[in-house]
């Protein structure tokens, strides 16, 4: 279908409406099915999820992220996403009732703030290799967050808010945190962060806007290297940052498989230097 003037505002709803049934309907099935609890059992439906996710992410960016939508209509997706994950936190903090409805549609409101804003901005670009100090700028950020910064303290929140059965004031960090239907239980629980996501959706809509194949058996890079960093998380039993492990993935087998187009320039290679040297600079001064 070739996207028109309102053809976003429609995909924008359908993925609404659709992604909150499957949530719910996801919820009520995984919460029958006790077999599939245990480490097999999760990567199983890690693997569903990211699929399902993958796919409802793309049909939604190819009519929501394009020209053919006006500029207007696509902030207003924007801000209609924005309003749902802050509305639904809002509704959580004061406990409000449906939980599991209001986890559902917060994650709606990430997906489509995730769909026009990474799926749009490598329109941007002008060359493969501009990924590279990009990608080095949220790798560089998200790994000093991680060891001294805002993530660091979210991840110990998240841990203390989960293993104390989610008792007690709604955390602020659970906007950040995208849930999905998780075995043996009748709620939704965080996956992964909706930054790791929007990485995704970024490195994959670049490949796509220069037609360049980013597929590892069959599977994008960049939806592969999420898959094994949370799957590494949850086998090791650690918190693992998805976001430099997808990233660096994505640009390991784009590097290897597209070598010229991907071979930076002088400015590129200072650019992307240049977050690397801030960051030591930083765990130094914290250390």
């Amino acid at each position: 279908m070739k996207p028109s003037s309102y053809s976003g505002l429609g995909a924008a709803l359908v993925i609404v409406i659709g992604w909150w049934g499957v949530s719910v309907a996801g919820a009520a099935l995984m919460g029958r099915m006790g077999m599939v609890s245990g480490l097999v059992g999760s990567l199983a439906v890690l693997a569903l999820v990211l699929a399902v996710l993958w796919g409802a992410t793309q049909w939604c960016t190819r009519r929501v992220a394009v020209p053919e939508v006006p500029l207007m209509h696509r902030w207003g997706i924007l801000a209609v996403g924005c309003m749902l994950t802050a509305g639904s936190w809002g509704a959580l903090r004061f406990g409000l009732p449906f939980r599991l409805c209001w986890e559902a549609l917060s994650t709606c409101g990430q997906i489509l703030v995730v769909v026009v804003a990474a799926g749009y901005l490598p329109r941007f670009l002008k060359s493969p290799a501009e990924l590279l100090p990009l990608v080095s700028v949220m790798v560089c950020a998200d790994a000093v967050s991680f060891l001294v910064g805002p993530t660091h303290h979210i991840a110990q929140d998240v841990a203390a808010y989960y293993t104390g059965g989610r008792q007690g004031l709604y955390p602020l960090s659970e906007v950040l945190l995208m849930k999905f239907p998780s075995p043996g239980t009748h709620a939704l629980y965080p996956f992964f962060g909706v930054a790791d996501w929007f990485m995704v959706v970024f490195l994959a809509s670049a490949s796509r806007f220069f037609s360049l194949a980013d597929q590892v058996i069959g599977i994008p890079a960049a939806v592969l290297g999420l898959s094994l960093a949370v799957a590494a998380a949850w086998t090791l039993g650690v918190f693992v940052p998805a976001l430099p492990v997808l990233a660096l993935f994505y640009l390991a087998v784009m590097g290897m498989r597209h070598t010229a187009v991907f071979k930076p320039g002088r400015r590129e290679v200072a650019l992307a230097a240049f977050p690397p040297l801030v960051s030591v600079a930083l765990l130094f001064i914290k250390g």
